[in-house]
């Protein structure tokens, strides 16, 4: 892949939109649910490796504190969040104000991936 697209909670289904994107645009990605951060640092390299090959762009995508993902994205990675909370309203008008849409996560990883 040109890029992992790494999530671990409902944005998954997010990213998974943003890869058809990016597939479409010739931009090989892969998808990583990771629901349980500690579970998948537990792992041996061998397997984390496999999941998240080095060498590959890694971009986080978390509606919390992007330093969540921070460890499984590397110091070369981005993490795409919220650095702060407290904000009501439906969700579909909080992910349009907040920049959880297909189009500006597409547009984030292009700008992260250089294209």
């Amino acid at each position: 892949p040109k890029a992992v697209l790494v999530a671990n909670g409902s944005e998954v289904s997010l990213l998974c939109d943003v890869a058809v994107q990016l597939e479409a645009g010739e931009i090989p990605c892969r998808v990583v649910s990771v629901p349980s951060i500690g579970l998948f640092e537990s792992q041996d390299k061998e397997y984390r490796d496999s999941v998240i090959p080095s060498g590959v762009p890694v971009f986080g995508l978390t509606a919390g504190l992007p330093s969540t993902l921070r460890g499984i994205v590397g110091r070369d990675g981005k993490v795409f969040g919220l650095d702060h909370f407290g904000a009501s309203a439906p969700y579909k008008v909080l992910d349009e104000k907040f920049g959880f849409t297909t189009r500006n996560i597409v547009e984030q990883v292009l700008k992260f991936i250089g294209k």
